[in-house]
């Protein structure tokens, strides 16, 4: 149950996270923005079977041919 907790409360953050650096229109800032996100990320011990771009777990999906 803790785990699911914890999950729910990282994906409501992450949106959060995307709704706000979407609502950012100078692109100097969106990049310093992600450049800063990167570093502190890389202070972060690294999950196994994480989901990013990148990491180890990693798995590269098809474009969407909808888009």
């Amino acid at each position: 149950m803790n785990d699911n907790v914890s999950s729910a409360r990282s994906d409501l953050q992450g949106l959060r996270l995307v709704r706000a650096f979407l609502r950012i229109r100078d692109q100097r800032t969106r990049s310093e923005l992600v450049e800063q996100a990167e570093r502190l990320a890389a202070e972060e011990p690294a999950e196994s079977g994480s989901n990013l771009p990148g990491s180890p777990g990693f798995a590269e999906r098809p474009a969407d041919p909808l888009s």
